[in-house]
């Protein structure tokens, strides 16, 4: 029973709660400025017509009345345009905030309304504005269950027992009761509708967001070695180089080739020539930064390696950090049957000022690294 509950209210986890509740705070500022000015039209025109009526001295107790219910609505409308300037300067950290002040302003609307409706008794037994007020809120604020069942609810209560107070003539009441009771279910129902509906809208977006990432991450990783691909740099490399560019940083190009990797192929076969691939791939991606440094399959076993922001003191420590690592990596089954490898680096370092474009870059670390197979192999060479 509990597991088609949270299926059908829709559950989500505490990540996803946290961007629901972003996207509705959002969606309140973004349009909730307009009701609040509408809000403010309506006092004000509510205001001026009972000065105007009274000979502007609200002579009369009703017309203080109604008048301190005016004001008051359209001081907390004003109260509600600037803190709506201040949450929007504030998200997504307020997101909870604005959902709760939205929240407290619908249940201060309704109420409003309920004592408008009361006091409307002493001359009409209309109940018009509080219920106009109860659906419009029931469309705008975002009420969980809970929250519109005892928002509601207690309303409900408290008009079944006020309504008949004031009242000059005793009548027959049961017509507005069944209109309350009536629009109390419409609006709750409203109201849940809207919190399942919208918290389900919002998760379909979420994992139609994620199929899209996976598919956009699928078409720029190697099948492999899950190592960028030669797309991802054609994509981005421009970007990277002129991100270096604008911060005045240099950018470190590494291209790096497995040591007679043909030879391992033929010794051990290509199902163990591509797990030799894969552990390589997954060892060197231990020793990078993934917000600054990228490892890149160039094509079969060359791989490629990019350095945003690192200097040329710190490329060779990286370029023998990874000769070292790939040398001591253990490929075989066990100690007996290493069938270790070695790798050979070109390094190429520059400001993007001194490089006209990036592909200057693979160029250079291109020659570096047949300098270093030319002299030996298993180590790196600067270009």
């Amino acid at each position: 029973m509990g597991s088609m509950w949270k299926k059908r209210v829709c559950v989500l986890s505490p990540e996803q709660e946290a961007g629901y509740t972003v996207s509705c705070a959002e969606r309140i500022l973004r349009y909730n400025g307009y009701f609040l000015l509408a809000i403010l039209g309506v006092q004000s025109y509510n205001i001026l017509y009972t000065l105007a009526y009274t000979g502007w001295r609200l002579h009369s107790r009703a017309s203080r009345v109604y008048m301190t219910l005016y004001v008051a609505l359209f001081l907390v409308s004003v109260i509600g345009l600037v803190l709506r300037r201040y949450l929007k300067q504030h998200l997504p950290e307020r997101a909870r905030c604005t959902v709760r002040l939205q929240v407290a302003y619908g249940m201060l609307l309704m109420i409003w309304g309920a004592c408008v409706t009361v006091y409307d008794q002493r001359v009409s037994d209309s109940i018009s504005v509080y219920l106009m007020i109860a659906l419009t809120v029931a469309m705008l604020v975002y009420f969980t269950p809970v929250q519109a069942v005892a928002a509601y609810g207690g309303l409900l209560i408290a008009l079944y027992f006020l309504l008949p107070v004031l009242r000059g003539v005793p009548g027959d009441n049961y017509g507005n009761q069944v209109n309350l009771a009536v629009m109390t279910l419409m609006a709750v129902f409203i109201s849940v509708y809207r919190y399942i509906s919208g918290r389900r809208h919002y998760l379909d977006e979420q994992i139609i967001m994620e199929q899209n990432r996976c598919l956009s991450d699928a078409a720029v990783r190697d099948s492999l070695t899950r190592l960028w691909n030669r797309r991802f740099l054609d994509e981005q490399m421009e970007g990277l180089y002129r991100r270096c560019a604008d911060a005045g940083v240099p950018l470190t190009v590494m291209m790096m080739d497995i040591d007679h990797f043909k030879i391992y192929n033929d010794t051990y076969g290509h199902p163990q020539g591509d797990e030799c691939l894969r552990r390589m791939a997954w060892r060197l991606e231990q020793e990078v930064d993934e917000e600054t440094e990228y490892l890149i399959r160039y094509g079969g076993e060359e791989f490629l390696y990019i350095g945003v922001g690192v200097d040329a003191k710190r490329a060779l420590e990286k370029g023998a950090r990874f000769n070292q690592v790939i040398r001591e990596l253990i490929i075989g089954p066990s100690e007996q049957d290493r069938r270790g490898i070695t790798i050979s680096i070109g390094i190429y370092t520059r400001l993007p000022a001194e490089a006209p474009e990036w592909s200057a870059y693979i160029e250079e670390a291109d020659k570096a690294l047949y300098r270093a197979k030319n002299s030996g192999r298993d180590q790196w060479v600067v270009g």
